[in-house]
Formats: structure tokens, C-alpha cells, sequence
């Protein structure tokens, strides 16, 4: 008849159990991403809980769609979502909870070996060279591997200064400050200061003076050297500036936690700098 329309044929079983299926995952991933939010904004509000506790009340959830009830499973989510949403914050906050995460299932062991997820795991609990942990060290060379920026600065200050291979600590020490390390940029301006002339020695500690890392960058350095045999040493080169006396408004050595050094001259400021570091490698105390 003229006007009626024509019913719709339905779906074949499979078919339809198939589209209910896509809208479920879809439901999943959505109740997921909204939970996560959630988590984060309250951490960021100021409630203490860790990552990795977060992460497991988060999967260990039940979640219910108002349309149909089904339990969700997080190992039904994309891989994607894991390493960019959760294993890459966890590794990122704790080393310790990240290698928790990883050895409770083969699922997220294979997915931490991603390179995104290793170039941002946190270094805080991992010694400097792990001599009597092999697993450590293969980690730590994991993480060099993927161009972690620590990983790669702690590599160059070990090459460089302890075993004297200058060319692999140089490379590795440039590749951690071209990503923005502020220790490594420091330590290779010196280095620079020492072997050149000064033109990009003073620009990285320009830069990391602009960054106000002078003080945490003596710091790390001094942790690091600390740990270390060392077998190489720096050299100043002679300070040029003809009015060096009138440029040092204080006569005294700089402290871990000024990073102006009260220096009004560049040359002078950066020249303090690297008898700072060279008085440090030969154990002499500067302040």
C-alpha cells in the first residue's frame, strides 16, 4: 500500500551479536577513560595514593553499562590505551610499582617493553651502575637503549669520567641535553669549557642558568661522581676576562642552592663554574 513502510529485515544472529559486541567495547573503553580521568584529577587534587594502587582499583572495578550488565575486563582494551593511559604514568611515578605491574601478567610484561613506556620510567630507585644486579643493569640498558634522558646522562658521566671513554660519554651526554636533560647540558657545558673554545660550552650554561637548574645540577652531578671510580679528569682553562675581579661582586664559591652565583660577567660566571666541577672531581671542597 501507498504510505506504509517497509519493515526492516533484522539481523542475522551472528550479525547481531556482533554489533552488540562492538557497543559493549566501545562502552568499555569510554567507562574506562572517564574512571581514569576521575582518578587523576583526584590526585592531582591532592589525595596521596600511589599509581600503581590506583591502577589496580581502577581495573579491579566492576563496571556496569546502564543498558546491560557485563563485567569489564581491562585485558579487553586496546594495548594502545594501556601503554599511553596507564603503564607509561605508572612507570613514569615508580620504577617499583611500574616492575610490580609488569611481573603480575604476561600481558602487561609484553606491553612494558614498549619504547615510549621505557623512555619515561623514573630512575630514582635504580643505582648508578647496578654492580650486583644483572637484572638491573639490563634494565637500566633497556632504558638507554630508548633514549631515556637520565639513562643516557648517567651513561656519559660514567663513560666519560670513570672509564675515560670521552667520545661515547660526549655522545651520550649530547643526545640526553638535546632532549632537554638540564644535568646533562651542564656537565657537557664544562666538559666544553675545558676542551674548546667557549662558545657552546657558555650556551648550555646559559641555558641551563635560564632553566634555574645551576644548584640541582651540581647536585646530581656530585651523587653521581660520588658512586663512581674516577679516572678522568678536567682542566680549567685560564679565565680571559681582563675585569674578573670587578665581576665577582662576592669572593666565594658558588652554593648548590644559588644559581646566580651573584657573577655579572658571563665569561666569569661560567668560568666559576668549571672550578666548581674541576674541584670537585679531585675532592676538593669549594664551600
Amino acid at each position: 500500500m501507498l504510505g506504509s513502510s517497509k519493515p526492516s529485515t533484522p539481523l542475522p544472529p551472528f550479525l547481531f551479536s556482533l554489533s552488540i559486541r562492538k557497543i559493549r567495547t566501545r562502552n568499555q573503553i569510554k567507562s574506562f577513560q572517564e574512571g581514569y580521568s576521575k582518578l587523576m584529577e583526584k590526585e592531582n587534587e591532592g589525595n596521596k595514593i600511589s599509581s600503581f594502587q590506583g591502577f589496580l582499583k581502577l581495573t579491579k572495578r566492576v563496571r556496569k553499562s546502564k543498558t546491560n550488565s557485563f563485567t569489564t575486563s581491562i585485558f579487553s582494551l586496546p594495548n594502545e590505551l594501556l601503554i599511553t593511559e596507564v603503564l607509561a604514568r605508572v612507570a613514569a611515578t615508580s620504577v617499583c610499582d611500574f616492575l610490580n605491574l609488569i611481573l603480575s601478567c604476561n600481558a602487561f610484561h609484553q606491553t612494558a617493553n614498549d619504547n615510549y613506556i621505557l623512555g619515561h620510567v623514573s630512575l630514582d630507585k635504580v643505582p648508578v651502575i647496578p654492580w650486583r644486579s644483572p637484572k638491573q643493569a639490563f634494565f637500566l640498558e633497556k632504558c638507554k637503549e630508548t633514549g631515556h634522558p637520565e639513562a643516557l646522562y648517567r651513561e656519559g658521566v660514567v663513560q666519560y669520567f670513570s672509564f675515560a671513554k670521552e667520545g661515547e660519554g660526549l655522545n651520550c651526554l649530547n643526545s640526553a641535553a638535546k632532549v632537554g636533560h638540564v644535568g646533562a647540558a651542564y656537565v657537557l657545558g664544562v666538559i666544553l669549557l675545558c676542551i674548546e673554545e667557549g662558545g657552546e660550552g657558555r650556551r648550555l650554561l646559559n641555558y641551563v642558568k635560564s632553566k634555574k637548574g645551576i644548584g640541582e645540577s651540581r647536585k646530581k652531578f656530585k651523587d653521581v661522581i660520588n658512586r663512581l671510580w674516577l679516572n678522568n679528569f678536567l682542566e680549567p682553562k685560564p679565565n680571559a676576562c681582563p675585569m674578573q675581579a670587578q665581576h665577582r661582586r662576592k669572593q666565594r664559591w658558588p652554593s648548590d642552592d644559588d644559581d646566580d652565583n651573584d657573577v655579572s660577567c658571563e665569561a666569569c660566571g661560567c668560568h666559576l663554574q668549571v672550578i666548581f666541577v674541576c674541584n670537585l672531581l679531585r675532592g676538593i671542597v669549594t664551600y
